[in-house]
């Protein structure tokens, strides 16, 4: 009976809805108006056409702050959350979920509340416990040349 209690408590964690995919993909859609903000590179190769990318921020109804990075083409190289509770990381994440999950089943202790994932086309970075969530990921090949990834909160 535990695992159906399992699936039951994991299946009201996700959205009824289709998700729309976020990273890899065009920005998410978490209701309301985001702020988007765009950013210069100051690293960028001269004559570069990535020399901008813009940031989406959306607060959550929960409070969750969600920032999506996106570059002059408005295709998503990076994600970010903090706040209170986690975001939908099937709809920030996209086609990459399926990384985050394959590594957390991986995973032999319990109980642990980081998770450091880095693959040749995905890293994600998550921590926290109840009221206290952050993380980011990104596509290494799909970052902006003169990008620093150490940047992205």
């Amino acid at each position: 009976m535990r695992p159906a209690l399992s699936l039951i408590f994991l299946a009201a964690l996700l959205p009824s809805l289709p998700a729309v995919a976020a990273l890899g993909s065009t920005p998410s859609d978490f209701g309301g108006t985001p702020v988007r903000t765009a950013r210069s590179l100051s690293q960028a190769p001269a004559g570069s056409a990535m020399a901008v990318y813009t940031i989406s921020q959306s607060t959550l109804d929960s409070g969750t702050l969600v920032r999506e990075y996106m570059d002059a083409s408005g295709q998503v190289f990076a994600v970010s959350w903090s706040g209170p509770t986690l975001p939908d990381l099937r709809t920030l994440l996209g086609a990459k979920f399926s990384a985050l999950t394959d590594a957390t089943g991986r995973r032999t202790q319990a109980g642990h509340s980081q998770l450091a994932l880095q693959q040749s086309d995905v890293v994600i970075v998550s921590s926290g416990h109840m009221r206290a969530f952050a993380g980011h990921a990104f596509i290494p090949s799909a970052v902006p040349a003169g990008f620093d990834t150490t940047t992205i909160n």
